[in-house]
């Protein structure tokens, strides 16, 4: 059988922007792809794509309890911004990794967790993958805190390939950008993204407090003494400064207020769209900016 032709771009292949009108034609006739996510393309849909532009998105979450949110809400926030990224730009958009770092949870029901450094080697080996079809730039649009730094550490190890990658996390947009849509806190926020991804039928409003990461002021557990002051998460204050101590003082097992009434969902899932329109805004125009990048000349400095 005859080898198939690579299908990786040459040096003088130019990167071509998000959305751009430019097809390429096989030998059968010019091609009508319209496609933008990356499992519904067949080999030949794939290989133009990588030819198109030489950057992707790549939508990275993890599943654990939100309160009355899905316990998928981490995934399902990046995928629904990445599917209107790609709507909008024609941009390639990979597979959603719905699994991700949940040290924290690991034993709360419904957190599926696998460890930081077997998600480093997982987002390596496709970033790896990625570079072989010709991607020099990955943006991953990440839905959790905690998968940080696997992210980081991939985005380090694949330098070395020629390859860049970039780290966006919508709810940091948010806070920066609008300000006025988190006053009452990120739980709520992950909400209303929630009910505008999927519907005001998809939160569980049973009452009572909500456990798991919900709540202004969850309850804390002084780990060491009083001295050592908790703060949430890895976060702790001793002296008035801030120290990182990487263990949990944050007691999930206790519910948190404020619980949410049917009656506030669907201006919680207007302000959700209002939230996921500014936060895709803002990833294309990075993206239009990240793609002006000189990986080689970036990295030789």
């Amino acid at each position: 059988m005859r080898r198939r032709e690579a299908t990786t771009r040459t040096a003088r292949e130019p990167s071509i922007r998000p959305g751009s009108a430019e097809r390429i034609a096989f030998r059968g006739g010019a091609s009508l792809m319209r496609k933008y996510r990356l499992q519904d393309m067949s080999w030949m849909e794939a290989q133009e794509a990588f030819r198109l532009s030489d950057t992707v998105i790549f939508p990275v979450g993890t599943l654990h309890g939100h309160g009355p949110s899905p316990i998928g809400i981490d995934a399902i926030s990046v995928d629904a911004i990445a599917d209107r990224i790609g709507k909008k730009t024609g941009m390639m958009i990979l597979p959603t990794l719905t699994y991700g770092e949940d040290d924290k949870m690991r034993d709360y029901p419904g957190s599926l967790a696998i460890s930081q450094s077997t998600m480093e080697a997982f987002c390596t080996d496709i970033c790896r993958s990625l570079h072989h079809n010709g991607t020099r730039k990955v943006i991953m649009l990440n839905g959790h805190g905690g998968n940080r730094e696997p992210l980081t550490r991939t985005g380090r190890n694949v330098r070395e390939l020629g390859m860049l990658v970039a780290i966006v996390e919508w709810w940091n947009i948010t806070k920066r950008l609008q300000p006025e849509l988190c006053t009452d806190g990120t739980h709520i926020v992950e909400l209303a993204v929630a009910l505008a991804a999927g519907g005001t039928d998809i939160a569980d409003l049973r009452g009572g407090g909500y456990k798991g990461e919900w709540g202004t002021q969850p309850p804390l557990r002084k780990m060491f003494g009083d001295g050592i002051k908790p703060l949430g998460f890895n976060n702790f204050e001793f002296g008035g400064a801030p120290v990182i101590i990487p263990v949990d003082a944050w007691d999930v097992d206790i519910a948190s207020p404020p619980e949410v009434n049917k009656s506030d969902l669907e201006a919680l899932r207007r302000r959700g769209e209002q939230i996921i329109d500014r936060a895709v805004e803002y990833v294309i125009a990075f993206a239009a900016e990240f793609q002006k990048v000189d990986v080689a000349r970036a990295l030789a400095q």
